[in-house]
């Protein structure tokens, strides 16, 4: 089959997908964007169309809807969609600042995106909020030495001591 039958074919595909995707049957949609894929495997749009569909499922396929999305923008780095559906995944998975680094990268090319704003906003409140976390968290690790210094047994000590350096000056013979 010629380059260009191929292409078509794939692109049927691609529609016959996108009708089962608007139907909300992801298995079938995607089965056919895998199949346009395989006439086609440096077509970005179809690896991003299969990321949305594997993250529809919502049954532990944000894998692969990653994996789907990066290759996408390893084919085209400025498709704007793939970095969108690898945000999304990434959010999925709990991968918050990888998520955040693509929802940037989506907000400055398209400022004027409503929902992508959005999703940065959410995203950076969660990556915020992380880092707060951590920085408690290793607070509380990070006691100080005067917090670990045990003075009430360390007094009783020094009078011991105290006791014992008299006893010794006693039986020696020299003063204390």
């Amino acid at each position: 089959m010629a380059e260009e039958e191929r292409n078509a074919s794939a692109e049927k595909l691609k529609e016959k997908a996108n009708n089962y995707f608007k139907d909300k049957d992801y298995e079938n949609a995607i089965k056919y964007y895998t199949d346009a894929l395989e006439l086609n495997p440096s077509n970005a749009v179809y690896y991003s169309n299969r990321s949305l569909a594997l993250a529809y499922l919502r049954t532990e396929c944000y894998g692969y809807a990653l994996g789907d999305a990066t290759r996408a923008l390893e084919l085209d780095k400025n498709y704007i969609k793939g970095y969108y559906r690898r945000a999304t995944s990434n959010m999925a998975l709990g991968k918050f600042k990888a998520a955040l680094k693509d929802y940037e990268t989506v907000v400055r090319v398209r400022p004027s995106d409503k929902d992508a704003k959005m999703k940065y906003q959410e995203c950076n409140k969660i990556v915020k909020q992380k880092a707060f976390e951590r920085a408690i968290a290793s607070d509380e690790l990070k006691r100080s030495v005067v917090d670990s210094l045990d003075i009430e047994n360390m007094s009783k000590c020094f009078e011991e001591v105290s006791v014992i350096r008299s006893k010794l000056c006693l039986i020696t013979g020299n003063r204390p």
